[in-house]
This record gives structure tokens, C-alpha cells and sequence, in this order.
């Protein structure tokens, strides 16, 4: 039972780390800096597709 114990939680671990790694490349990437230009081109995008 510690064995699958053990096991889940590097698991855990390295999903998290991953997730935190993805974050911090997204940060030093620069895709949050205009975080409010996605919403209107999202907006333009299913505008345009109406009509």
C-alpha cells in the first residue's frame, strides 16, 4: 500500500511541477501581458463568423 502511495504522490508532484513550468514559460513568454487584447479578437472572430 506504500508502494501506491508513494507512486500517486510523484505523480502528483510531477504533474504539478509541469504545470508550474508551463506557467512560467507562458509568464517569461509574454502571453499575459495583454490579456484583454484575446477578448476582443475572440469577439471579432465569432462576429464575423455570423454574419
Amino acid at each position: 500500500m506504500l508502494e501506491l502511495t508513494l507512486i500517486q504522490f510523484l505523480v502528483a508532484l510531477c504533474m504539478g511541477l509541469g504545470a508550474v513550468c508551463v506557467f512560467v514559460w507562458a509568464v517569461l513568454s509574454g502571453l499575459f501581458n495583454d490579456v484583454e487584447a484575446i477578448k476582443y479578437k475572440a469577439y471579432r472572430t465569432e462576429v464575423s463568423e455570423d454574419e
